[in-house]
């Protein structure tokens, strides 16, 4: 009787053990799944940065309202059906100036075919982009970067850096650095 119980007691205590270790397995999974977040957050709280999602090639990205150098905000639902791209340029930037030109004329050439260009500038002084824009007279849309933006931008490194987003609202290309006038031509094929 004494060896019966002893069993028993050892099997309770297998038990518990065992539903110890699966709770402990549970927990530490929900740790580990959640630590990027708790990181990020904690990394915004602390640098003063703001979390997004990154942006990856054939998924829909989200894009949050931008503030544009004339004040407005600009809202992307309205290029529903259209080819968007999107640029983030500095003023100072000498990739970007010999960028931005190249850019600039194929929306003019294109906007008809239901292209739209929205640039992002990371600049710190809302009045340099601005004279920048109006030095330049550039036809594309243009904003200033909040900590949102800022965000996305630093996802990547490098300028300027310039995503396609097709028709369906998919991002379909990245580019990091100056694009040559033979790249801007071939962004036709998203047309």
């Amino acid at each position: 009787m004494k060896q019966a119980s002893t069993l028993t007691v050892t099997q309770t205590m297998n038990q518990t053990l065992s539903k110890r270790a699966f709770c402990l397995s549970l927990i530490s999974a929900s740790l580990l799944a959640t630590a990027p977040i708790a990181l990020a957050q904690s990394q915004s709280a602390t640098t003063g940065t703001v979390a997004s999602p990154t942006w990856v090639i054939g998924q829909k990205p989200q894009l949050p309202p931008l503030p544009l150098l004339s004040g407005k905000t600009h809202r992307f639902d309205s290029h529903a059906g259209r080819v968007l791209i999107i640029e983030f340029w500095h003023t100072k930037c000498p990739f970007c100036k010999k960028q931005n030109p190249l850019l600039d004329a194929f929306y003019r050439k294109h906007k008809a075919r239901g292209l739209d260009v929205v640039t992002v500038s990371i600049d710190k002084k809302l009045a340099d982009a601005q004279d920048y824009m109006k030095d330049h007279g550039y036809a594309f849309a243009a904003g200033l970067a909040d900590p949102v933006w800022h965000a996305i931008y630093k996802q990547r490194k490098g300028l300027p850096q310039l995503f396609v987003i097709d028709r369906a609202g998919v991002l379909r290309q990245i580019e990091l650095r100056e694009m040559f006038p033979d790249d801007i031509l071939e962004l036709e094929r998203y047309l």
